[in-house]
């Protein structure tokens, strides 16, 4: 990836530079859109289903939705546990929106966080169908939630595919991207005539959002261990090398100067881009069985790291996610080892203290010959640790300017199946964004 003057100034300064503690009033990216791209009323008669993350810029996001007619009343919440900021979430509902048609919260680190969150956006579903004065459903998912979830309710529910026929849906994430592209997503799109914008592989996330994610979980990890720490790190293990993960590897070279890295990806063309990475790190098809890691960095978006493996983890290890889902550790498959032999193999060191820190406690966990080894921010992403944002608004917005705008493309081209948002658009917001920086 080569970094742009901008960027790199960027996050030369990333470091050093303070995230405010409240909303910002406006994304000034998303004003200049507007003015660019004029489109009154893009939003009238819209119901609108958030499932998403609670942060900052999503305030003025919002806010500039009602602006081209989206109604608060008609607007449903569920928010992604893991990344909600509570000032973010009291601003929601200062601007009108109903608090009973949002989720409540969610916050025990150790629970089966996939099964929680496929119960709460199974209910809002629920609640959504039974409303009255139905208008056209828009939904902005982070994950594919709202489609999954509709299939797994109409094998009991088979009307419900008829309720939300028609309906308009932004994703924005790879991992959801994933699930629609594939046979099980295409027969749900297919079944509802659901109209689909995918934001997750377009030029402004592939080659802006990333360099700041990455630099993030650098800044999140820097935070956890301290300098000191990363300092000494010796061997790291970054396991994905796609956008977020050359990101990454990019700052934790810099920030553990001391630390061989092994760039672990199972695509030889990753692992081919990643020799560019120079002789401190190394590219391998899987984890080698001859280390002995300080820090695995997870950036797939899948499951990168099973039970078996933590015997490649030195004492005192910690495991951190690097993706923007739930899924990148096996988290729930060891508690449920320490819960299932609380005797013997693996126990999870002070639970009760552990639940009370809420959904961003670390997780400490100690296995055969007293080793131990822990999951920074309880196996969620380490750069959503409850702050207003991980990164200043002016980094963040192009992503919620791409969400605005895939919106409005969804709502006036109604054309059942998955497209991807308008290259045009794309790229004026891939170029304007580099002169907001």
């Amino acid at each position: 990836m080569e970094v742009s003057p901008q960027v790199a100034n960027c996050l030369g300064g990333f470091d050093q530079e303070e995230i405010p503690g409240q909303p910002p009033e406006n994304l000034p990216l998303l004003e200049v859109f507007r003015e660019a791209f004029p489109a009154p009323g893009s939003f009238v008669d819209v119901d609108a289903l958030f499932i998403q993350h609670h942060l900052g810029p999503f305030v003025p996001r919002l806010k500039t939705m009602f602006l081209d007619g989206l109604d608060p009343e008609t607007c449903w919440f569920v928010d992604i546990p893991y990344s909600t900021c509570e000032p973010a979430r009291s601003g929601i509902f200062q601007l009108g929106c109903p608090r009973g048609q949002a989720t409540t919260s969610f916050s025990d680190p150790l629970s089966e966080y996939s099964k929680e969150q496929a119960l709460r956006v199974a209910l809002m579903v629920q609640r959504i169908a039974e409303r009255k004065n139905k208008g056209r459903l828009l939904v902005v998912d982070d994950g594919a939630y709202f489609a999954r979830h509709l299939w797994s309710l109409s094998l009991h529910q088979p009307e419900l595919l008829k309720v939300f026929q028609n309906a308009c849906v932004i994703e924005q994430t790879t991992r959801g991207h994933r699930f629609l592209v594939s046979h099980e997503g295409q027969k749900i799109i297919g079944t509802c005539n659901l109209s689909v914008v995918s934001i997750a592989r377009c030029h402004t996330k592939c080659n802006l959002e990333g360099y700041f994610i990455g630099a993030a979980v650098a800044r999140a990890l820097k935070t956890a261990l301290g300098v000191d720490r990363m300092a000494n790190l010796q061997n790291i293990a970054v396991i994905g090398y796609g956008t977020v993960g050359r990101a990454t590897v990019a700052e934790l070279v810099k920030r553990a100067p001391q630390a061989e890295v092994d760039i672990v990806d199972v695509s030889s063309e990753a692992r081919k881009a990643a020799e560019k990475m120079g002789s401190k790190c190394r590219p391998v098809p899987a984890l080698p069985a001859d280390r002995a890691y300080d820090l695995v960095a997870g950036c797939t978006g899948y499951g990168s790291f099973e039970l078996g493996q933590r015997r490649l983890l030195r004492d005192g290890a910690v495991l951190a996610s690097g993706s923007s889902a739930a899924i990148e550790f096996n988290r729930p498959g060891f508690v449920e080892l320490a819960d299932r032999y609380p005797d013997d193999e693996i126990e999870i060191i002070d639970r009760e203290g552990t639940v009370k820190g809420g959904i961003h406690a670390t997780v400490t966990i100690a296995q055969e010959g007293g080793k131990k080894f822990s999951f920074l921010n309880a196996g969620f992403p380490v750069n959503f640790n409850g702050a207003m944002e991980c990164l200043p608004a002016r980094m963040i917005q192009p992503t919620h300017c791409l969400l605005y705008a895939a919106a409005r493309q969804v709502l006036q081209d109604k054309k059942p199946g998955l497209t991807a948002i308008e290259p045009a658009v794309d790229h004026w917001i891939y170029d304007n964004s580099i002169k907001m920086l």
